[in-house]
């Protein structure tokens, strides 16, 4: 039956091509059209991994490597490289060394341990101190010790205006940014560094050399002194640790009014009285100290009396109880006289020490030369008082030099004598000082005017047998002889 087996055999074919497909179909087909819920899905039969034939079981005992990576996959990325350093300079070494020096600035001042950091975005180092004055500009800068001006710059580049210092050891100190603004004002054009100060130039410790300002790189800054110390080698040394130990320039200011003055001192160093008192007018003292009469030396309290108003100074000779009494003037003592004699017995009136004068050469048939004048006169008296033995045992050589060139009174006592008589020199000027005056510092502190040639009188310097060193001296030689210079901010 030709018809029907052409039937079955499609019905054959049909079937088995139904068969070929299930077993040739995908999972991911078989899992798209699930079996009906009614029938339980035959478990597939657990794959069995078998190792290739190229594999061999690693022997007992050895480390188990991973496999490399298949050729097709990529190159492991490489390790990241440490940054580059920022520095774009060769640090200095670092030497520990402690020289003996006088701190630079006189004054209230702040400085921190700088030497070495970046500057210039790190294209160089900073080879010094910066020693800040809380923004005011004026503070007198001094040479931090003995020796020769090397180098002076006025307005050059970063240092601005400069100096440089070289001493017998061959050892250096240069300040930077010394200021050549106007008083009052950012203008350039003052006088810088202060006058005598040039190449060749010999100075002493505590000898005023310039003022704090803020001249080259430091226009943008704050007012401050780049301080630095160089070897023999010109090396840049730290200073930090040197000036933690410098010595610092120390006195105060006593009231001009030299009746207060002579009292405050008479006060404070003879608490139990004396013996023996040396009275004169306050005229008679102005006089005394403001010609250039030698060394005066005084082994007693000395009173100024002020005929005006006589009463403290009379107050204090009745509590010192002497039992003589000696007046100084020059013939108008009559008055001062009446005033003492109740008290205790006059026992002399001597005349004030006259100004030494060189004896004239005349030279015939010669130019008369211009007279040489040693130094200007000074501005103020500068008091010594206490164990003045002691300062001709210890310091004798700068002190007689300072003694000779300059207007001094020493009063010489068997205690030593005390501080805290005047206003200090260290005194720091209130932030909320006027910034539209000029500052000085005095006797009574700090007085502002509004013209910068109107200055007031400093007062008495006044310096302890204790703290009267070479760089006081030096200090105090300098100021005498200086114009008077304000601060500003």
């Amino acid at each position: 039956m030709p018809g029907t087996w052409g039937r079955v055999r499609t019905g054959t074919l049909a079937l088995a091509v139904a068969v070929v497909m299930v077993v040739t179909a995908s999972p991911v087909a078989a899992e798209e059209v699930p079996p009906p819920p009614a029938e339980p899905t035959p478990a597939e039969p657990t794959p069995v991994v078998v190792p290739p034939p190229s594999e061999e079981p690693p022997p007992a005992g050895d480390t188990v490597l991973p496999d490399p990576p298949p050729p097709n996959d990529p190159e492991p990325a490489e390790k990241p490289k440490p940054p580059k350093s920022k520095i774009k300079f060769k640090p200095v070494k670092r030497y520990n060394v402690l020289k003996k020096l006088v701190f630079p600035v006189v004054g209230p001042a702040r400085y921190h341990a700088g030497f070495g950091d970046c500057r210039d975005n790190c294209t160089r180092e900073h080879h010094g101190i910066d020693i800040f004055t809380y923004g005011w500009k004026g503070q007198p800068i001094v040479a931090a010790h003995d020796g020769v001006v090397t180098k002076v710059t006025y307005d050059e580049g970063n240092p601005g205006c400069s100096v440089r210092i070289r001493g017998r050891d061959r050892w250096e100190t240069r300040y930077y940014h010394l200021n050549n603004d106007f008083p009052g004002t950012d203008e350039i054009g003052a006088p810088c560094p202060v006058p005598g100060i040039e190449v060749g130039t010999k100075v002493v410790a505590g000898q005023i050399i310039g003022y704090m300002g803020d001249s080259g790189n430091a226009e943008t800054t704050p007012p401050h002194l780049h301080f630095e110390l160089r070897n023999r080698s010109g090396y840049p040394i730290d200073p930090y640790r040197s000036l933690r130990k410098a010595s610092k320039v120390d006195f105060e200011w006593l009231p001009a009014d030299t009746q207060a003055a002579t009292v405050a001192i008479s006060e404070s160093t003879y608490p139990k009285g004396a013996g023996h008192v040396i009275v004169l007018s306050s005229e008679a003292f102005a006089e005394m100290t403001s010609d250039e009469t030698g060394a005066l030396v005084l082994q007693a309290p000395v009173i100024a009396v002020d005929p005006t108003d006589p009463a403290d100074a009379l107050a204090e000779i009745r509590r010192l109880e002497p039992t003589t009494i000696v007046v100084h003037g020059d013939g108008e003592t009559h008055a001062i006289e009446q005033m003492v004699r109740p008290m205790a017995p006059i026992v002399d009136t001597a005349s004030l020490p006259e100004a030494s004068v060189e004896p004239e050469v005349i030279e015939p048939d010669a130019i008369e030369p211009e007279p040489y004048v040693h130094n200007p006169t000074d501005r103020f008296v500068t008091v010594l008082s206490g164990v003045v033995d002691r300062i001709y045992r210890s310091k004798r050589p700068f002190y007689e030099s300072f003694h000779y060139d300059h207007n001094v009174v020493v009063l010489t006592t068997e205690r030593w004598a005390p501080r805290g008589v005047g206003v200090r020199v260290s005194s720091r000027l209130s932030r909320y000082a006027d910034r539209s005056l000029f500052w000085w510092l005095t006797a009574d502190g700090w007085v502002g005017t509004e013209v910068m040639d109107d200055p007031p009188y400093p007062g008495i310097a006044y310096v302890t047998e204790r703290r009267v060193d070479a760089a006081t001296v030096g200090f105090l030689g300098s100021l005498a002889e200086l114009p008077p210079h304000p601060m500003w901010r």
